[in-house]
This record gives structure tokens, sequence and C-alpha cells, in this order.
């Protein structure tokens, strides 16, 4: 089954980019957070430009305008206190996966929609340690709310049923590792930005 093998073939991609993130720290300042996220915002921007512009969604009918995460990071930004201008001025990824078809796509979801499911987790501990809430600064790792399990387990479905339609399940994985790795560089090392 693909969410299985998706499962255990990204694990030590997975495992190291958590590994790094400093969102469960009982010490982590506000503005060590607001970093954080512009961090993601630099990453999940152009990525989720190039999600949008892929030709797949009809095909597959999966509606991803829904499930954008970067205006939640930008409403998150601006509760914080950055400024419009400021949201501009952020380094934009340019090293982010290739996506050039639908098993690049499902793979690249996979990691995507995954991160939903640990930030229910993350919302909790910025609510406890920062004062955050999704009305306020958490929204994005507050993704989808209550309807989270039910939004992942609607992209396991449409995974299952589109993944034999694209083909060797090894570019799937292939394409989720990349997604972890683009990621991790993003946020943690220095890389090209446009």
């Amino acid at each position: 089954m693909i969410l299985q093998r998706l499962k255990l073939q990204t694990h030590t991609q997975h495992a190291a980019l958590e590994s790094q993130l400093p969102l469960l720290d009982p010490g982590m300042s506000l503005q060590a957070y607001r970093q954080c996220l512009r961090r993601f915002y630099g990453y999940y921007l152009p990525l989720e430009s190039l999600l949008m512009a892929q030709t797949v969604w009809d095909d597959i009918n999966f509606d991803y305008t829904q499930r954008c995460k970067a205006p939640s990071l930008e409403r998150d930004l601006l509760a914080l206190g950055d400024s419009p201008a400021q949201l501009v001025q952020i380094p934009r990824c340019h090293n982010i996966p290739m996506l050039h078809s639908l098993a690049q796509v499902l793979g690249c979801l996979y990691v995507i929609e995954g991160a939903t499911l640990g930030g229910q987790v993350i919302t909790k501990h910025l609510q406890t340690n920062l004062g955050l809430t999704p009305a306020h600064g958490a929204a994005f790792f507050n993704a989808y709310g209550v309807r989270t399990g039910a939004q992942w387990k609607a992209y396991g479905t449409m995974l299952i049923t589109h993944a034999e339609q694209a083909g060797d399940n090894t570019c799937i994985v292939d394409s989720a590792n990349q997604t972890f790795q683009t990621m991790g560089q993003w946020l943690f090392h220095k890389v090209a930005c446009v």
C-alpha cells in the first residue's frame, strides 16, 4: 500500500526535518517563532504557486485551492507584527521540488498534507507557551482545525486511487523525499532565494 511505503521510505528524511524544528522547545521565544514562520512562508509561497500551476487537479478531482497554507502564514505574520511590505521582502526558496508529473505532485502533497497532522500538537504547544491561537498567530499550524483528520483521509483516499495511474510508486516516494529534503535545506540552511 502506497501510504505505508511512503511512511517507511520517507522516515529518515522526515525524522531529520522534525528533529531540527524548534517549535516544541519550551524556551522558544516569540521572535524565534516569527523567524520560523518567515522561513516556512519563503518555502510554501513558491511551492504552492508551482502546485497551483499543475494541470492534474481536474483529472484527479482534488481541489487544492482550499488547502493552500501560504495565506495562513501571511495571517500569522501580520498578526505578529509584520507589515504587508515586510512580507514582500521575505526571501523565497528557489530550490523547490520538481513537479513535472502526477506522481511528483502526489509525493509532494504527502509531505505538505502530512504536516497538518503534527501541526495539531504544535498548535496546543504554541497556545500554552506563547499564548497564540489559531485566530492570532497560529493559523498555519492549526491548518484545517477540527477537519484535519478528515482532510488527511481525503488526501489518502485520493492518493490510493491515483497512485496506480501515476505509474511507478518509486517516483511518488522520491518526490516526497525531495520535498522533505528541500524544505529542510531551506528551513535550516541558507539556500538559493528568488
